[in-house]
């Protein structure tokens, strides 16, 4: 039985040698190590930005938000001051003097109607 054990046993330990070793030196050590530092400070920093923009993406939208408001407050003043000018257009026509309002046409009816009254009235007394 032992030889048995010696005999499974032995070919495991003959191969085990011929696997080259896997270790590594101090110095390849401390390369590894001061990169994985350098890439968690990395990922530190990125994290960081990822955060200022998230706030930065975030007051865009809120001011997207506002301009919007105020665009849509723009447009229903644009209204009401276009439906302003139309209500001074119809005052304005409404205001306008008439063809027979002209102080040229009463000044004139006026004179018209004193020479005529003046001439029935000499006309009379003739």
């Amino acid at each position: 039985m032992k030889k048995l054990l010696v005999a499974l046993l032995f070919p495991a330990s003959c191969f085990t040698q011929t696997i080259p070793d896997t270790c590594f030196t101090e110095q390849q050590v401390i390369e590894i190590s001061m990169t994985l530092d350098s890439l968690w400070e990395a990922d530190s920093i990125n994290n960081v930005l990822i955060e200022q923009q998230e706030n930065v993406i975030k007051s865009c939208r809120t001011l997207i938000a506002l301009d919007s408001v105020q665009i849509a407050y723009q447009k229903q003043q644009i209204e009401l001051l276009n439906d302003n000018v139309d209500l001074y257009i119809k005052r304005q026509r409404q205001l306008q003097p008439k063809w027979y309002d002209s102080k040229g046409l009463w000044f004139g009816s006026g004179l018209v109607t004193a020479i005529l009254t003046a001439f029935s009235i000499s006309s009379l007394i003739n």
